[in-house]
């Protein structure tokens, strides 16, 4: 079986995700891992993973948008996380995002929040999905500092060295649909060690012009396949045992 362990499925509508789910499971993908942003999509994805089985809800706070909230919401947050906590799969999509950052203070607001979500999955036992852009180096470093145990790196395929200490760590990296065409995240990937390697669409986020969906996944696995020079069983079935190791039991 085939996982996409990271999309957005709460941004389609009901007819986009019926279509959408059908899709994946006509070509043999079996789960599909649904990432909260923001309020709205946290409650959205709960109601999307109770309707459809394949559809497995992560909660959080995207960087960006945890950045607009105030103290007091971010605590209301965290209350939400740990009640609901049992009706999610992991904690996602969080961490880090530097790119939009107009200042340090706003570094720090988003490492706070971090550290705080990194401690949630501790205490609740889900593991975390973590968004990196433009601070890859910063959001390994943290996960370090506090002993983070489960974890997925959301796209987080550009540098070999930063991969190589995430797997070390025992972390999971995913790969996405940029694999197909790009030659430095492929030559990445070739050396990066299989055991450690998850699939992701960020679906319905527009690649190349076109909006993706979790049954391109097929696409992911038939490269990594002929990258590694290993038949495409062989991926899929440790590619399974990888998602189930990270995520637990569906």
């Amino acid at each position: 079986m085939l996982f996409d362990a990271h999309a957005h499925l709460d941004m389609l509508s009901e007819e986009e995700v019926e279509q959408a789910v059908s899709d994946a499971k006509r070509v043999g993908v079996a789960g599909i891992v649904s990432c909260s942003t923001s309020f709205l999509s946290n409650e959205k994805n709960i109601l999307l993973s109770q309707r459809f089985p394949e559809i497995k809800a992560a909660l959080g706070l995207y960087p960006l948008d945890a950045l607009e909230l105030t103290e007091t919401e971010i605590n209301k947050a965290f209350d939400y996380f740990k009640s609901n906590a049992k009706k999610a799969i992991a904690i996602g999509e969080v961490g880090l995002d530097y790119k939009y950052c107009k200042n340090k203070e706003e570094q720090e607001k988003q490492l706070g929040t971090f550290a705080r979500f990194i401690e949630l999955s501790k205490e609740i036992s889900k593991p975390l999905i973590v968004h990196s852009r433009f601070a890859q180096k910063q959001v390994l470093e943290l996960l370090i500092e506090h002993n983070a145990e489960k974890v997925l790196l959301h796209s987080f395929v550009d540098s070999p060295k930063l991969m190589k200490q995430a797997a070390e760590k025992g972390f999971f990296v995913s790969a996405g649909l940029a694999l197909l065409d790009n030659a430095e995240m492929q030559k990445n990937i070739a050396s990066f060690p299989l055991e450690n390697l998850l699939f992701e669409t960020d679906s319905p986020i527009k690649f190349r012009g076109k909006s993706a969906a979790p049954a391109r996944v097929t696409l992911i696995a038939q490269k990594v396949s002929a990258i590694k020079e290993l038949s495409l069983p062989k991926i899929e079935a440790v590619q399974e045992k990888n998602f189930l190791r990270l995520f637990g039991m569906l």
